[in-house]
């Protein structure tokens, strides 16, 4: 059992991370403990189907509890955000284990990767803490639309500009830079332990957020349960770590987010 353990252990790690995806996605995509799924979000965003009726009857007599919806938004938060960022890390992982299994050749200390796998989940999870916070506080000031889950304009054309803004400066560039490039942090960090693995993949993970963090913010305007974006920004993240190598396209794609900003604000007024 060890033996095959040892020898398939690159392709048991690929099937583990595989079905969190799947599962995220799955999660993400029921709605699960919300009172609608995101396909039907998704509709109501687009103005495909009527949300009065149906809402009043789902609201009718349900009492309100602070604690439990904060519960709720964290989850749908949560495994959004890993259904969206952990198919982009997976080949990492394997690089991981790749150099654990070259290092575990020359008699140096093994160390479990999915260590520096959980450490990147970790992370995004401190993410969704912080956006399940945000959404809180701007549902409670009636900022954001509690049916469909999405901001006003005012908030939303700001935000987009915002986030064209910073697509284009030196801290997303070394974000980005370290994203993509996670040999830099294994060949810089010791790894001589399950903390150590843990410590850069939490290093890693921290790279990652600062990539996408104000992308994922989007979500607010868009409609956070809205399929078209998560979709449209996991292929999005994908290809701006793998295929999007030039600086001119977070420029490329800062000034077209900076556009849509100022869109919003002129279809409104």
């Amino acid at each position: 059992m060890l033996f095959f353990l040892n020898r398939y252990h690159r392709s048991l790690i690929l099937v583990i991370l595989s079905l969190i995806c799947i599962c995220s996605w799955l999660y993400t995509i029921t709605g699960i403990g919300m009172d609608m799924s995101a396909w039907q979000m998704t509709l109501m965003n687009l103005n495909l189907i009527s949300h009065s009726n149906s809402m009043e009857m789902m609201e009718h007599g349900k009492t309100y509890n602070i604690f439990l919806d904060f519960v709720l938004l964290f989850f749908m938060w949560f495994f959004m955000m890993i259904a969206m960022m952990l198919p982009s890390v997976i080949p990492f992982v394997i690089m991981f284990q790749k150099i654990n299994e070259e290092r575990k050749k020359l008699q140096y200390q093994y160390v479990a990767t999915l260590n520096f796998a959980l450490s990147y989940i970790v992370v995004w999870g401190l993410f969704s803490f912080l956006a399940t916070i945000i959404h809180l506080i701007l549902k409670m000031s009636n900022i954001i639309n509690s049916h469909t889950m999405s901001t006003g304009y005012l908030f939303g054309g700001i935000l987009f500009i915002l986030a064209g803004i910073y697509q284009m400066t030196p801290l997303k560039d070394m974000c980005l830079y370290y994203c993509r490039n996670p040999i830099e942090l294994f060949s810089s960090n010791k790894i001589a332990s399950n903390w150590s693995a843990f410590y850069v993949g939490l290093k890693h993970g921290i790279f990652c957020v600062g990539c996408c963090w104000i992308l994922m913010l989007l979500l607010f305007y868009v409609g956070i349960m809205n399929l078209f974006w998560i979709v449209g920004l996991s292929i999005y993240i994908i290809l701006e770590k793998y295929f999007f190598r030039s600086k001119k396209m977070n420029y490329i794609s800062g000034i077209l987010i900076i556009l849509w900003g100022i869109r919003i604000f002129y279809v409104n007024f």
